[in-house]
């Protein structure tokens, strides 16, 4: 792709001005704009696809930001996964300032969905999160840890097939686990925290640098958390306390806040943000599968609810106490023991 006209710091076009970038991409509109850059709706003339372009806008207090930019074009361009959102086209704008062309995504992203909606059904919940561990565990192949998950880097597509899909967006703070170059492990200084404090594993809040893919696990289960509570799991005044909060308090129970959740799905929340790394879920797909197996019992709770016809012994839940997954039982029965 050829050079763009720098776009930064233009008002937001009208259908009317046909502004066409690249002899390609006709901009339409503006979608978002924040301090770091802005995101415009566009459409590809080539082949009537919409499309998102997202532009840097030049800072002379973050040296970093181009960098970032960069590596998230890179590193998401290598993932081809439903559940990542795409980028389709990089390059630079002629004063520089560094694009991305990215799938058209519309809906919200999940900060804005739960502030909507609240305190999620428990099928929805581990909906929202088998797909979410769905685009790690594909990011994850690659030797790719996102390392900033959150709700506000996981968008909630509309589709018309399924209530929604689940995109993970900005890999721009991403580090490589294997098979790349020392300088582009990480952007950042040894000791220096990268990413947000209340969805940050304890090793990643503590700074060191020797974590690996768990802390995007413990992500996954600190949303998770958020999910069935509607409520964030650590909080504090200001950044420094929260790390603080997150370096020396456990998760607190989801069933806490929520008593009618299934102690199963308490118990997978605890595990994955264990505070000991060790402890915790050891790859996505693992993760995934307790996940899948809870929802199956619970729908098969429910269809004998509905029938009158309860197998369970008198005073027993298929996810009572006695039905919580633990390490030391195989994986395939952790979830239900006959």
């Amino acid at each position: 792709m050829g050079p763009m006209r720098n776009l930064a710091w233009l008002d937001v076009p009208s259908v009317e001005t046909q502004l066409v970038l690249a002899d390609r991409y006709r901009v339409v509109g503006e979608i978002a704009k924040g301090g770091c850059g802005a995101v415009f709706d566009a459409v590809d003339t080539h082949s009537a696809r919409p499309v998102a372009i997202k532009v840097l806008h030049p800072s002379p207090t973050d040296r970093a930001a181009g960098p970032r930019f960069a590596r998230e074009a890179r590193v998401a361009s290598s993932i081809h996964h439903p559940n990542v959102c795409a980028v389709l086209e990089s390059g630079v704008l002629e004063d520089g300032t560094a694009f991305l062309v990215l799938e058209r995504l519309y809906g919200e992203t999940l900060r804005a969905y739960l502030a909507r909606l609240g305190a999620r059904p428990a099928e929805e919940a581990i909906e929202v999160a088998v797909q979410m561990l769905s685009g790690l565990e594909a990011a994850h192949a690659l030797g790719i840890v996102h390392r900033d998950m959150k709700p506000e880097n996981v968008f909630m597509a509309r589709t018309s097939v399924a209530p929604f899909t689940v995109k993970l967006l900005d890999f721009g703070m991403c580090r490589w686990t294997t098979g790349r170059p020392v300088d582009e492990a990480t952007l950042t200084r040894a000791g220096s925290v990268v990413g947000t404090p209340e969805y940050m594993a304890p090793e990643q809040a503590s700074g060191r640098r020797n974590f690996d893919l768990r802390i995007d696990l413990y992500a996954v289960g600190v949303i998770l958390f958020e999910l069935l509570t509607g409520s964030r799991a650590f909080r504090g005044p200001d950044p420094k306390t929260i790390l603080l909060n997150v370096l020396t308090r456990g998760l607190p129970s989801v069933r806490s806040l929520r008593p009618e959740v299934a102690f199963v799905l308490d118990r997978i929340v605890a595990r994955a943000a264990e505070r000991d790394p060790n402890a915790r879920y050891h790859d996505a797909a693992e993760f995934q599968h307790d996940l899948l197996e809870a929802r199956t019992e619970l729908r098969r709770q429910r269809a004998d609810e509905r029938r009158g016809d309860r197998v369970s012994a008198p005073g027993r839940s298929y996810l009572g106490d006695e039905d919580l997954p633990t390490r030391e039982m195989p994986a395939a029965a952790r979830l239900r023991r006959l």
